[in-house]
């Protein structure tokens, strides 16, 4: 068998300006509470219980904030949890934790993502080709409106699907620290779009431009440009696309989870 996985979840806080955050007055999203527990331990809990996940690491500023849920005490004493502080970005996060834990192979999710589970973190790892250094999970826009039509995403919109990010990745490789180097050069340019979407190079910005773009050669050409070998993969379930960005998409996260609890 291969070695497990490592997870990184990541629950830094946006700051005050974290639309959640501020709705609930929480410091942190991740506290947000779903069905009587921390949105942060559900996440936490499909990814215990994902049979390709080892050890987990929780990477956010204040790891006292987390000290008091059961799942997080649970998981520490079995040994499998570690709290690592988070870093001024998301993706000085991921590299500082990758340096310090060195968990490859790494899973990558958010703690705003309560509707993750087993079945999702598997299929995914099932399904990324051999000789990978990272890869992304996405849901097309079929997938997910044909179960949840009245959820609002964001889609990339390909030749031949549109999709949605669906806050899970993977690197199988250490060589899939690369493209977090990359994402750190995307983040220096985040206020200015015209310099990040130039990075992917004129070629695929043009094709992109023009409908003519397929999924899978955008995936080829953000891992040239990374120095990686890069895969998306789809998922088939609808709720993998649904995180909680804003206060609907709690609404929506509660209303679901009612559903799964209620006869």
């Amino acid at each position: 068998m291969s070695a497990p996985y490592t997870a990184l979840v990541l629950a830094g806080s946006r700051g005050p300006v974290d639309p959640v955050a501020s709705h609930l007055g929480i410091s942190h999203k991740a506290l947000a509470e779903i069905e009587g527990k921390a949105m942060i331990e559900h996440v936490l809990g499909a990814v215990a219980k994902a049979p390709v996940v080892g050890d987990i690491v929780v990477v956010i500023e204040r790891p006292e904030a987390l000290e008091p849920l059961p799942t997080v005490r649970a998981l520490m004493d079995e040994g499998r949890l570690k709290i690592a502080p988070a870093k001024p970005s998301p993706s000085q996060s991921v590299t500082a934790a990758l340096d310090e834990f060195d968990p490859y192979p790494a899973l990558l999710t958010t703690a705003d993502h309560p509707l993750l589970t087993p079945a999702m973190i598997e299929e995914f790892v099932a399904c990324i080709p051999s000789e990978v250094d990272v890869a992304a999970l996405v849901a097309t826009q079929q997938v997910i409106e044909a179960e949840y039509p009245q959820t609002k995403r964001t889609y990339l919109r390909f030749a031949d699907r549109a999709v949605s990010g669906c806050n899970l990745f993977a690197l199988p490789t250490r060589r899939g620290r690369q493209a977090v180097s990359f994402w750190r050069r995307l983040e220096r340019d985040r206020k200015k779009p015209w310099k990040m979407a130039w990075s992917l190079g004129p070629r695929t910005l043009l094709r992109f431009g023009l409908g003519r773009l397929t999924m899978a050669k955008a995936a080829e050409a953000v891992g040239h440009q990374a120095g990686v070998r890069a895969a998306i993969v789809e998922s088939s379930f609808a709720t993998a696309a649904i995180d909680v960005d804003k206060p609907s998409d709690l609404r929506l996260v509660r209303e679901i989870m009612a559903s799964r609890t209620t006869p």
